[in-house]
């Protein structure tokens, strides 16, 4: 609720991407936000780094922020919670390894965006930023019930929003596809719109 309250406060919308990088899909989502000079936020998943270190790179590079999904895309709430803590830390490290440096703990989102008490504790203890969303493109769901205009049109009603994505390999192009089409007509509507478009980290820093 706070994140909402700050971005329909500032009408922004920040892009965020879960569960990459991937070969064809992060480079093409990399390339439709620079041809747009749009920053985005990216939630690495650890066991899809491996063999993308490049790709993590390119991230960086081009001005975009890093954040962590943990490492295998666990229930937290299913396995034991040391399991879950293990895994927090195993994606930070992965994220590390892959820029080559140590650097800090990264902004966390849950997998399914749910926590465990021993996971949630130890976030706070840290105080490393736990980061969700408020709209979901719907990029991960059945067939049937994707709408592409679906987070364009929430977006705009609410004046601002946290928007979910995905950038992780897919068997085929058509999810991808989808995921690149929703997030242009996202796009389109700041361009028309006094809408802008921040990282997780500027929303953040928002007053209230």
């Amino acid at each position: 609720m706070i994140l909402k309250r700050k971005a329909v406060k500032s009408r922004a919308i920040v892009l965020t991407f879960d569960d990459g990088p991937s070969d064809r899909l992060t480079p093409a989502i990399m390339e439709m936000l620079d041809e747009n000079k749009i920053k985005a936020t990216f939630f690495l998943l650890g066991r899809n780094i491996a063999g993308r270190e490049r790709i993590v790179k390119q991230i960086a590079d081009r001005g975009h922020e890093i954040c962590s999904h943990g490492y295998d895309h666990l229930r937290y709430w299913k396995v034991h919670p040391f399991r879950a803590l293990a895994d927090i830390k195993h994606g930070w490290r992965a994220i590390d390894s892959a820029l080559g440096q140590e650097r800090k703990k990264y902004p966390f989102r849950p997998p399914y965006g749910k926590l465990n008490i021993v996971c949630l504790l130890y976030l706070w203890f840290l105080r490393i930023p736990i980061i969700y969303w408020t709209v979901d493109t719907g990029d991960t769901s059945l067939v049937d019930k994707r709408d592409k205009q679906r987070a364009t049109i929430t977006a705009g009603k609410t004046g601002g929003a946290v928007i979910l994505a995905h950038d992780f390999e897919r068997s085929g192009n058509a999810e991808g596809d989808f995921t690149l089409s929703s997030i242009k007509l996202v796009l389109e509507e700041v361009e028309k719109t006094d809408l802008s478009t921040i990282t997780v980290s500027e929303l953040l820093q928002i007053g209230g």
